[in-house]
């Protein structure tokens, strides 16, 4: 249609913008990509055009240009003001600060509008702040800047009173640049006050500046006059009511101090007490304004209404929660949980003064079990003042939950929410060495009881008819507890029957509650240790991780995922969810500018910086980086190993190792009803959790070996020894000693003739070399890319042989490296041989042969600069004949210790798959028939074929892999 109607009209713009569109959705981008660059070359001005183009540009990626194009148009069309706004949204969406400050300020002075003022205020403050900038943090023209929006405020036609995000912009910039006294003025007028007591946001930004200002006693004046007079029922305002009398004893003690040793330095009072005489605002009479005007200036002493001691402060909010709660009753927790979180405060704090009797505390914690003990968010609630008793206590507290759980009912649903605080609180608060025997008797007692009460969820108590599958049951909180007994079993005795007997509680429990994703995250952990990948993946894929999600729970299923690549033998499961794990930072950019853009249009602008941190936090995240980096792993066992591509792949590392990173991983999902001093995410981990450590060290040690086979300089460490002490607790044992044998190579190899970044470059996309972009080959071919980044290039005249350690001691010849190289797979071989014999967990011999595997590709990688494809020398460079006769040595004997590792997994996998071993499996599960016959060995054996067969895939597809691997590089 577009076609036909270009015949006709072949300059109509409109047209042209539309055909672009439609070339694009055919998937013809070249021909869209085309079109479009001649429809920017005219410079559009036309509103149409330009939403078509918006879309066109956004979807080719090209946001910038989208800046660039309104640009031009609002040059063309000044007095337009939709194309104004227009023109500053593209800058917004770019995080462009600056410019959208110019251009908000221009439509100002232009249309007067004062929505415009502020836009150019937010983006004043967002440039100050270098909001979703590299490092966020408050620039060096940062007061300037400020400072300039304070004075656009304060000038502005309208005053920021109209609305709460005015006011609280105002008083973001006044804290900001440290102006309280005026924030704090600002606060006490009456508008001000209004606008603390209808928006919560700026009432958080107001106890802020409180807290800074040191009004500690005003603010529990506040918070306890809201409490007792206005209803305010806002859990922050209980514990700022508790903060802030705490400031109060504080800031008493130390004027008291400052009051009885003359030489001891004045406490800061800042806030408390006012200002020194020369900084006072004098009356028209010269009299001190302050002095008539508590409200503003509060005075050296304390507030008549407060108490000097520490115990009668204390004694009043005893007083102020206990009537609160008797008021309220039981229709409010927050009142009963302040006085907890009161003695809490107490016990842990460092003063000493106004200590509970040792029975508060416990006292409290027992009425609130009493009085919402039939509430499922009751073990939670109380979970954080458990932990704070003490051993006496404790023994009080357990005989209190024992004669609650012998009095159970669990016909109703009141009775079975009762009944499972019970259990979690007296297993959460045992503190004694837990036994196998112990272990076993709580897991019986836990199932019998689910399907005790499994019937209250066959129907809706309210309703009266059959429970939907999308609801919950009542009872699997206690199928949860019996799996932590489970697990807590196989802790204590490493009997793998345990973790076999957990599994088909869950499979049974999922049954029943298709929708409970702790029984899917559950599952997905346990199934991982027992390398049955397969099943974790399809547990993970039920959960419908979407969005934001996908960042704060993949680690769930691709923390060391690679260790479960299958992807030799075609099988993408793992590489695919690295994929859609990825998919929500690139919509990120994206839909968060949207969202900013929002917020600009509806002068929502206490909800501007959250956008921005949000962004800047999913840019910045940890996960997205282990991600990533996981991805790079699997994705060169299956890829031919060429320059060109590590190239590419270098760039990429070397940025990520730069960044700030945020650690957004969520680990709270993973519920743990474990003794003290236990955690059930740390019994189900795979090895110990990754973290920035763990990232910093394998990105420099791929970056180390990617620029020598690119033959370019790097900033990566050059010495790996560097991270053997103080940076390995992230690592497994296993793992330590891969990154021994990557030094073992960069010590052993030596560097070829480095060319810089911008040679090798040019050699990439086929462009002419610069003149000077070659570096010359050092002699002796030591240019270590790393040490010579690092300004260690020149260390000497005559450099020493590549093989000659640079510490003084005496060389080590090639051939011994090389050993050293070579035994690393003879070990590696040898371990996973010891760990299938002896029955460990499989997880852990598939970790040592996927890091073997890993092994044999890194040294093919830092090998491509001297072995070619045949497998001929590349290089003519002195004294490489040994280097590369050793290296093709090397390679032949790991390529015979991989062989052996892939029988022994092929050997594996065979007895996996036998009826024998699913019998044995099914049997070790017999103890569950005792709680119910559902858990029958029937049952228990078609859980165990789904699970060995996972297993038997994951060691028939890894044994075929290695073979891949050596027979293919």
């Amino acid at each position: 249609t577009c076609n036909k109607l270009l015949k006709k009209q072949p300059k109509h713009e409109t047209i042209r913008a539309l055909k672009s569109l439609a070339l694009l959705r055919a998937n013809k981008p070249e021909e869209a990509i085309q079109l479009c660059d001649e429809i920017l070359a005219a410079k559009p001005t036309d509103d149409t055009v330009l939403g078509i183009m918006q879309h066109v540009l956004k979807h080719l990626d090209r946001t910038p240009e989208i800046t660039t194009m309104f640009e031009d148009a609002f040059k063309k069309q000044p007095a337009n003001e939709e194309l104004g706004a227009q023109t500053f949204m593209s800058h917004i969406r770019v995080g462009s600060w600056k410019n959208a400050q110019v251009i908000a300020l221009k439509l100002f002075k232009t249309f007067k509008q004062p929505k415009y003022l502020f836009w150019s205020i937010m983006s004043a403050v967002l440039q100050a702040q270098n909001a979703g900038g590299v490092n966020p943090g408050m620039t060096d023209n940062a007061p300037i800047l400020l400072n300039l929006a304070l004075r656009m405020v304060t000038t502005s036609p309208i005053p920021s009173f109209v609305s709460p995000d005015h006011f609280y912009l105002h008083l973001t910039i006044l804290k900001t640049l440290d102006k309280l006294d005026e924030a704090y003025e600002l606060i006490h007028s009456d508008r001000g006050k209004r606008l603390c007591d209808t928006s919560l946001v700026v009432d958080e930004l107001r106890r802020d500046i409180f807290k800074a200002k040191g009004a500690c006693r005003e603010e529990a004046i506040l918070c306890g006059e809201r409490l007792s007079k206005k209803g305010d029922r806002n859990w922050i305002t209980f514990l700022s009511l508790i903060d802030s009398t705490f400031d109060v004893i504080k800031l008493n003690e130390s004027q008291s101090k400052t009051d009885t040793d003359p030489a001891a330095p004045a406490a800061d009072s800042k806030g408390a007490g006012p200002p020194p005489e020369e900084n006072k605002p004098a009356s028209s009479n010269g009299e001190s304004k302050g002095e008539d005007d508590p409200e503003l200036t509060p005075k050296p002493t304390p507030h008549p209404e407060l108490p000097l001691e520490p115990e009668a402060l204390i004694e009043g909010l005893r007083e102020l929660f206990t009537r609160v709660a008797k008021e309220d009753g039981l229709k409010e927790r927050g009142a009963h949980l302040a006085s907890l979180q009161l003695e809490k405060r107490i016990r842990t704090r460092e003063e000493g003064q106004g200590n509970a009797t040792s029975e508060t505390l416990l006292f409290l914690a027992k009425q609130y079990f009493d009085n919402f003990s039939d509430k499922t968010c009751c073990f939670e609630d109380l979970k954080p003042y458990v932990a704070t008793l003490e051993e006496g206590e404790l023994t009080s507290w357990l005989a209190f939950l024992k004669e609650k759980a012998e009095a159970r009912d669990l016909s109703s649903a009141a009775g079975l929410a009762r009944f499972i605080n019970v259990s979690k609180l007296q297993r959460f608060s045992s503190s004694t060495p837990r036994a196998e025997a112990d272990e076993q008797a709580d897991a019986t007692r836990y199932l019998k009881a689910y399907f005790e009460a499994l019937p209250l969820g066959k129907y809706c108590i309210f309703s009266g008819k059959d429970l939907p599958e999308t609801e919950l049951q009542l009872a699997d909180d206690l199928a949860i507890l019996a799996l932590n007994a489970l697990v807590s079993a196989w802790t204590v005795t490493r009997k793998e029957s345990y973790l076999h007997q957990a599994l088909v509680v869950l499979e049974y429990a999922s049954s029943k509650s298709k929708q409970n994703y702790q029984f899917h995250v559950l599952a997905v952990r346990i199934y991982r240790l027992l390398a049955a990948n397969g099943q974790a993946l399809s547990h993970y894929r039920a959960m419908d991780v979407k969005q934001v999600q996908t960042d704060t729970l993949c680690h769930l299923i691709l923390s060391r995922g690679s260790t479960f690549s299958l992807a030799l033998i075609g099988d993408v499961g793992m590489t695919q969810e690295c994929i859609a794990a990825s998919e929500i930072y690139n919509q990120n950019s994206s839909e968060t500018a949207d969202m900013i853009i929002r917020a600009f249009q509806f002068e929502k602008y206490s909800q501007i910086t959250e956008f921005v941190e949000f962004e800047d936090r999913l840019d910045n995240s940890l996960q997205r980086d282990l991600t990533r980096l996981e991805y790079v792993r699997m994705k060169f066992a299956t890829e031919k190993l060429e320059p060109e591509a590590l190239l590419l792949e270098l760039q990429e590392l070397e940025f990520v190792l730069d960044k700030m990173h945020h650690d957004n991983r969520d680990f709270g999902v993973i519920p743990n009803y474990q003794p003290r001093g236990q955690s059930l995410a740390d019994q189900t981990s795979m090895g110990v959790v990754r973290g920035f450590q763990w990232l910093t060290v394998f990105l420099q040690l791929y970056i180390r070996a990617y620029a020598r086979a690119s033959r370019v300089e790097t900033s990566a460490a050059s010495d790996m020894n560097t991270f053997l002490s103080g940076w390995l607790s992230e690592m497994t044992e296993d793992e330590k000693t891969f990154l021994k044998f990557s030094q073992i190579l960069h010590d052993w190899i030596p560097c070829p003739p480095l060319q810089s970044r911008e040679a090798a470059m040019a050699a990439l996309t086929g462009t002419p070399v610069p003149s000077d972009g070659t570096s010359t080959p050092l002699q002796n071919t030591n240019g270590d890319p790393a040490a010579k980044a690092n300004g260690e290039g020149e260390r000497k005249d005559t450099p020493p042989p590549p093989h000659v350690k640079q510490d003084g001691s005496d060389p080590v010849t090639v051939e011994a490296s090389a050993q050293t190289a070579a035994k690393y797979f003879e070990d590696a071989a040898a371990r996973v041989k010891a760990l299938v014999e002896q029955g460990e967990l499989l997880w852990e011999a598939c970790h040592v042969a996927a890091l073997a595997q890993e092994a044999f590709i890194l040294l093919q990688i830092v090998s491509l600069p001297y072995i070619g494809k045949s497998g001929k020398s590349k290089m003519k460079i002195t004294d490489s004949g040994s280097v590369v006769e050793s290296l093709k040595s090397v390679r032949a004997q790991a390529a015979t210790q991989l062989r052996a590792t892939s029988i022994v997994l092929s050997d594996a996998a065979e007895k996996e798959g036998s009826i024998a071993r699913r019998d044995k499996w099914a049997e070790g599960c017999a103890a569950l028939s005792e709680a119910d016959a559902a858990l029958s060995t029937e049952f228990a054996s078609s859980v165990a074929k789904k699970t060995l067969d996972a297993r038997k895939t994951v060691c028939d597809g890894l044994a075929k892999g290695i073979l891949k691997v050596v027979e293919g590089h």
